[in-house]
């Protein structure tokens, strides 16, 4: 478990600062397996494009290679076993949701399709076949909200109308899940409110005084308040011991640190669709999305069945003969049970987005009450006799939608490009970088630029001897004062062919894509240098008396247009000011000189006060060796 002077500097990161259950179960299925092979199998990609679905390539966080491959061993094996255990875990959540929709309707066809939209999630499958603490939290706040919508569902035989106190071993059971949930995640801690609401609300319907209904909840409440703080109370006494914070989130904040400031309602309007379609399907470090056209089944698909839910009592007038969902008396505790879960969830992530940036996953210990929701307005637009086939081809449609994401978006991210013929080569060189590999060849998509082009390069590579460790490759475009313009820097075929997984004298395709920036200026003409690095150390291999090769020169021209402002571009500031051209008269400058620069500035719309412009000559990151702040 972490200590204090773990933070910052342990492998685990900030994992290390969340509740540990899911991980201890874990340690303890694979505890047995040796991990002699770990520095092999555990290879990072320091180039990998974390959040950046429009990135070219390096989709992949890890360096893969013959390790990975079957037989597993070692680590490999640990790892899939552990994936093994938390497809376990979303097989647990399934059933809780059949479970939990079944305890409200008892309707088959209802409990059938809100396990289908779980099962069948994208998102949720690319989930639960990850080694990922949502999956142990998830399925142990699916499992309690079962237990808790089936309590608010039994009646007192006694008394009918009375519900039925839960049994010492219901207590029992909520205790576990909600101190199991509470272990997993810091979200868990929110099934311990819903425990105590369930409990609350039987107490109050079964009330004769209200001492009664404090004797009644008081006793229930210490069963399974005891049990949750026997299994989850440790973990955040030791926090609060160690750390100062029984919720460990300054260790967390210390590795990922928070917002500097809350988001603005226009940035949460526009990090609401990122976190809808991360509930459905984005998949990598999210950075591997679907189509368009993907998202809209889902979106509405959703709509429909949130329309059926909050229509569902006219519905039912509509067809008295053919009842479908019935929203009875009997069944609103258990319905506002669902919802209240549904709105405590959406607002703990709305709380989370304040500090850090939300993901649709971070819904999904609510994702079987989000089910139940959908299944219930589906099934309220559809005749019983219909039913059956309609509620089967959908589940169909989710099923194909589930084989398809994988098959067309997942796995083509993460396949190297196949090994290439000589024949293949555009233009055949032989250089070679530090006798270990060796550049064969290239191919270049164009010998024209302009500002905001990307240029498109594809390297021919072998390996001349076994490369030592994992080289990276870098794509450097220079103009004539020396100056970088534009850059790549990547392991080789987009992350997916690291050299030391390379056969020797095979012929390695890998491609780039080096965009320029919009601000470049131009006219210019660029150089395209190649190299070799090692990410670690920064050392190039060396390239006869250079540590890189000359590919050649490219032409950067100003943007097509009608030419009247030099380097167009379009810079828009809060829709009130865009810059829309700039100019200066030097690329170069020495100490006492001065830069002359001109902007050319357009109104988007009427200014509402007098704004100043500053200009800053920067070393980065942060070193301001020249300003000047004026009105335009």
């Amino acid at each position: 478990l972490p200590r204090p002077e773990d933070v910052g500097r342990a492998p685990w990161h900030q994992e290390g600062s969340q509740p540990p259950l899911y991980y201890l179960s874990a340690a303890g299925l694979t505890a047995l397996i040796p991990t002699d092979n770990a520095a092999d199998a555990i290879r990072y990609n320091p180039h990998a494009a974390i959040g950046q679905p429009d990135a070219f390539g390096n989709k992949n966080m890890m360096a893969h290679g013959q390790f990975d491959r079957w037989p597993w061993r070692g680590v490999v094996l640990a790892a899939h076993l552990a994936r093994f255990f938390s497809i376990l875990l979303g097989a647990v959540t399934v059933v809780s949701t059949y479970g939990a929709a079944y305890a409200i309707f008892a309707h088959k066809n209802v409990s059938a399709l809100a396990a289908v939209l779980v099962a069948f999630s994208p998102q949720f499958l690319f989930l639960s076949a990850s080694i990922n603490n949502d999956n142990l939290v998830t399925a142990c706040c699916t499992a309690g909200l079962w237990l808790c919508l089936h309590l608010l569902q039994r009646r007192d035989p006694h008394a009918p109308p009375q519900m039925a106190a839960p049994t010492v071993s219901h207590l029992l059971l909520l205790g576990l899940l909600a101190g199991a949930a509470a272990l997993s995640k810091l979200s868990g801690l929110l099934l311990c409110g819903l425990v105590a609401l369930t409990l609350i609300y039987i107490g109050w319907q079964r009330r004769t005084t209200w001492s009664s209904v404090l004797w009644h909840v008081g006793r229930w409440g210490l069963v399974s308040g005891g049990v949750a703080l026997l299994v989850a109370g440790w973990w955040f006494v030791r926090n609060w011991w160690l750390f100062g914070d029984p919720l460990a989130l300054t260790a967390m904040f210390d590795i990922l640190p928070r917002r500097p400031e809350p988001p603005t309602w226009a940035e949460l309007q526009a990090r609401a669709q990122g976190v809808w379609r991360s509930y459905w399907a984005v998949f990598g470090w999210f950075n591997v999305v679907a189509a368009e056209w993907f998202y809209h089944i889902y979106t509405a698909l959703s709509l429909v069945g949130l329309a059926g839910f909050l229509l569902a009592r006219p519905l039912n007038w509509l067809r008295t003969a053919h009842r479908q969902v019935s929203i009875t008396r009997q069944r609103l505790p258990a319905i506002m049970l669902l919802l209240i879960w549904i709105g405590v969830t959406l607002l703990s992530l709305w709380q989370w987005a304040q500090m850090r940036y939300p993901q649709g996953r971070l819904l999904f210990p609510a994702t079987g009450a989000f089910a139940i929701v959908l299944a219930v307005g589906l099934v309220s637009w559809l005749p019983r006799r219909r039913q059956g086939w309609t509620i089967g081809g959908l589940a169909a449609l989710l099923w194909a939608l589930a084989v398809l994401a994988p098959l067309r978006w997942i796995a083509p991210v993460y396949a190297p490009t196949p090994l290439a013929a000589a024949s293949a080569i555009a233009t055949p060189v032989d250089v070679a970088f530090g006798g270990q590999l060796g550049l064969v060849g290239y191919e270049l998509g164009a010998d024209e630029l302009h500002p905001g082009d990307a240029l498109p390069l594809t390297l021919f590579w072998q390996a001349d001897a076994a490369p030592a460790r994992d080289y990276s490759i870098f794509v450097h475009l220079t103009d004539e004062n020396d100056i970088l313009q534009a850059q790549r820097d990547s392991f080789p075929d987009k992350g997916n062919r690291p050299t030391s997984q390379w056969p020797l004298h095979a012929l390695i395709v890998d491609p780039h894509l080096i965009t320029v920036p919009q601000t470049a200026p131009a006219p210019a003409r660029l150089r395209l240098d190649v190299g070799v690095y090692d990410y670690a150390s920064g050392a190039r291999l060396p390239v006869g008396d250079a540590d890189y090769w000359t590919l050649g020169y490219l032409s950067l021209q100003p943007p097509p247009g009608d030419g009247v402002f030099p380097n167009s571009l379009f810079v828009n500031f809060d829709e009130q000011i865009a810059l829309v051209g700039f100019e200066f008269d030097r690329r170069s400058m020495q100490p006492g000189e001065t830069l002359t620069l001109t902007l050319w500035w357009e109104a988007l719309a009427a200014p509402p006060v007098d704004y100043k412009v500053f200009t800053h000559l920067v070393l980065p990151p942060e070193a301001t060796w020249a300003q000047m702040d004026s009105d335009p």
